[in-house]
């Protein structure tokens, strides 16, 4: 089963994931905010931290420059938060961004459309039920499922798709390696959400 593991704002503590996600053969996706250096009181991810990050295999994909409600943001300033940050990250990277993830979850119909005008894979966020859960949206954009400790038990229900995106903060490595070990009764392959969607069109 095929697992893409994915991290939003790209917090400082970020870095200290990819290490240990990366020490044990495993690949991630962090979506990066990439026009701030703190959000939410915390700290965020330095150019250098991005690239580290980078270099280790994972993908970095885009979180907006500054982390836009884009259910209430006017069309001109979308566009330029999702195409500077694309510009941005892959300044940082050397590399071409295909990925973009929306803040807070929530998109419009015109967030949407704008976004998959920019970025190849778009992602939002499933706080449902696993038993409902469905990987597209009605506006083809990827979805993650929301796993923390405290829904860990849907891992189970996960069982019954060929493939899931996840989406988890994971503010601490101890809860991070509990969430894996749950997610090791689906006998997982991680990888990042591009290769997944590769993989996806492959097959």
């Amino acid at each position: 089963m095929y697992i893409a593991l994915t991290f939003d704002d790209g917090y400082k503590e970020h870095l200290r994931i990819a290490r240990y996600l990366a020490g044990r053969g495993i690949k991630a996706t962090f979506f990066i905010i990439a026009g701030l250096r703190e959000y939410m009181s915390r700290k965020l991810l330095g150019p250098e931290d991005v690239r580290a990050i980078h270099e280790m295999g994972h993908e970095v994909g885009s979180h907006t420059m500054t982390h836009i409600d884009m259910t209430r943001t006017d069309k001109d300033t979308m566009l330029e938060e999702l195409v500077r940050s694309k510009e941005v990250l892959e300044d940082i990277i050397h590399d071409t961004v295909v990925s973009f993830a929306y803040p807070y979850g929530p998109h419009s119909d015109e967030a949407a459309r704008l976004a998959r005008s920019v970025y190849p894979i778009v992602r939002g966020t499933y706080l449902s039920s696993a038993r409902h859960y469905e990987l597209f949206d009605e506006h083809g954009c990827v979805m993650a499922f929301n796993l923390r400790l405290g829904n860990i038990y849907e891992a189970l229900r996960l069982r019954e798709i060929d493939g899931v995106i996840l989406f988890t903060h994971a503010p601490s490595l101890t809860k991070l390696n509990l969430l894996l070990k749950a997610l090791s009764i689906l006998k997982p392959k991680y990888v990042t959400l591009r290769e997944f969607m590769d993989n996806l069109r492959r097959n």
